[in-house]
């Protein structure tokens, strides 16, 4: 569940950039991109896999947290560097797949990869639905504040299910 709703969630945040400020959408676009790389490669290469497990948490609140400033529809070099940086807090995948991993038997780890690939990207999908459906009834920013407000929640309603999968996993290794 945390693979793919709260990412999903934010990607639905990310389709409402071109009815939210449709001449600087691309601009938006491409700082998320840019995030997401940066988040990506510093996550991925300068933190060793324990400081990726500490910081999962606070990366996949990153990833939704600079969106509740489009509520105050902030200035077009405000919103841009708020989605360059939650575009870094995709790199919450990173720790999540690598706990996957570590809960999966070896026999089934491609079809888990699979599903969670395919779960995630069904979740961009029906995030940017969600995300287009509140638009159709409430401003852009409005739609864009209260997906994101929702992917935090879900990140800190489900955190206590991620520490517990982790401590089962850790409880099983030294037994």
């Amino acid at each position: 569940m945390n693979l793919w709703v709260p990412n999903g969630l934010i990607v639905g945040c990310e389709a409402l950039f071109i009815s939210y400020a449709p001449h600087n959408a691309g601009v938006f676009l491409a700082a998320g991109s840019a995030g997401m790389l940066f988040g990506d490669l510093a996550v991925g290469r300068l933190f060793t896999a324990e400081q990726r497990r500490r910081y999962a948490f606070a990366l996949r609140l990153l990833l939704a947290a600079p969106y509740l400033l489009f509520a105050v529809h902030p200035p077009v070099l405000v919103a841009t560097a708020a989605v360059f940086i939650a575009g870094a807090g995709f790199a919450a995948t990173l720790p999540l797949q690598e706990q996957l991993l570590e809960l999966t038997p070896d026999p089934v780890r491609g079809q888990v990869q699979g599903v969670e690939s395919a779960g995630r990207m069904t979740w961009q999908g029906i995030g940017a639905a969600i995300a287009g459906g509140i638009a159709q009834h409430f401003t852009s920013g409005t739609a864009i504040t209260f997906v994101a407000a929702v992917s935090i929640a879900i990140t800190v309603f489900s955190r206590p299910f991620v520490v517990r999968a982790r401590a089962v996993r850790v409880q099983a290794a030294n037994a």
